[in-house]
């Protein structure tokens, strides 16, 4: 069995070879010959047990022990036993020694026999303890562990049920919407019919001009009937796109190639406002669904360009790290509270003005990863902007590319 370690502390030269003499076939010794080499030795050597004198010049043993005990910088404390060795034999000495933190009291001149059961049972004392501090630990990171599980399980449940929820509203209103926003163009066809019959008719200049400005307001309205047809039409889509996520083929792609188009798309936004930052990593293809991966890019882009009010920067860094891709959107704008985070991936939770957003853009860029066996990480700070990263596996595995075939709304 590997010795132990004893660190012995006395200032009298005599007293630590007394002990190293008695004590030095069982154990391994570290001497000291004061309370700050006291101190210094137990970072060091880090001792299963400590001998240490009460009588000392400067810093005494019962300040020793008070500072191992109270200060997290010493890794001796506070699970290493400590025995006080000293010739005050009083009640009350004892009891100062035990209170200030020490776990036993030997008086000078101590006995062999003495001196080796009270190690015997500090240390044993002392092993105890750290199997204590140990399973607490692995119990704390076991529950810390399990917790994550839950909020991440808890997470993909609800995503889960909103993905149902909207696949089922999607449904329902694209059957009616497609009505409408086909219907649009007879309507209008028809009532330029109406309004070049009326302009041949025999009618007074009275009902002339009313007709005319009736006509002027229908055509407004179907213009208005229109644009409201084609926004909700898109809002249905984007529904659609985010319960089913489905997509041509999964394929091995460039992921600069898609974020370069993206930025491409989005440059009238950006123009002499947006100063943007590409740091490109060394990356081999990936495999993905292309359109799929470009809406995520659109998306974060978006929601970056859109973050920021008036000049600002957008960074774009892409890494390999082990066997997955990670493609991280910086910007520079406004930042989101800590409130808001938790809900930013809410189908229809948004935070720009009414009429800007709808709040589908971050919920359809989860499910995308999400599907394609990936995650999404957000880090942001109010006033300082936001960083979403998004991190995707080089290779697909078979359930994620059958669960992304076969979660289709009818």
């Amino acid at each position: 069995m590997e010795k132990q370690t004893i660190l012995i502390v006395d200032d009298i030269a005599m007293n630590l070879d007394l002990l190293e003499q008695e004590l030095w076939d069982d154990y391994i010794l570290v001497r000291a010959e004061n309370g700050e080499q006291a101190l210094q030795q137990a970072d060091l050597c880090e001792p299963d047990c400590i001998l240490l004198d009460v009588t000392m010049p400067g810093m005494g043993g019962l300040e020793v022990v008070k500072k191992l005990r109270e200060s997290e910088k010493h890794l001796a404390t506070p699970y290493t036993p400590v025995i006080l060795v000293t010739a005050l034999s009083e009640m009350s000495d004892q009891v100062r020694g035990l209170a200030a933190g020490a776990d036993d009291y030997i008086t000078k001149p101590w006995e062999p026999e003495d001196l080796h059961a009270r190690l015997k049972v500090a240390l044993r004392i002392g092993e105890l303890q750290k199997a204590l501090a140990r399973e607490r630990d692995e119990l704390q990171q076991a529950l810390s562990n399990l917790q994550a599980t839950q909020a991440q399980l808890l997470h993909s449940e609800k995503m889960a049920a909103l993905g149902k929820l909207v696949a089922g509203i999607a449904h329902e209103l694209n059957n009616p919407i497609g009505f409408i926003y086909a219907n649009m163009d007879h309507f209008s066809r028809y009532v330029g019919e109406l309004q070049a019959v009326c302009e041949h008719a025999s009618v007074g200049p009275e009902q002339k001009g009313r007709a005319e400005r009736a006509f002027q307001t229908l055509n407004r309205l179907i213009e208005s009937c229109t644009n409201g047809a084609q926004r909700i039409k898109q809002i249905v889509l984007g529904l659609r796109t985010f319960s089913r996520l489905d997509e041509a083929e999964v394929k091995a792609v460039d992921v600069h190639e898609g974020i370069e188009s993206t930025i491409t798309l989005l440059a009238h936004q950006m123009k002499d406002r947006i100063t943007l930052h590409k740091t490109y990593g060394d990356l081999p293809l990936v495999e993905c669904y292309a359109g799929q991966l470009n809406q995520v890019l659109m998306n974060l882009l978006t929601n970056a360009i859109d973050a920021i009010e008036g000049q600002g920067d957008v960074y774009i860094t892409t890494q390999i790290d082990g066997e997955t891709v990670q493609i991280a959107i910086r910007d520079t704008g406004i930042g989101i509270s800590e409130e808001n985070l938790q809900k930013i991936f809410d189908p229809f939770f948004t935070t720009k003005d009414v009429g800007k957003g709808t709040g589908l853009g971050l919920s359809i860029s989860y499910g995308i990863v999400q599907k394609h066996g990936g995650e999404i990480r957000v880090e942001s700070a109010q006033g300082e902007g936001t960083t979403f990263t998004v991190v995707l596996p080089l290779r697909m595995s078979v359930e994620a590319g059958e669960d992304a075939e076969g979660d289709r709304v009818e």
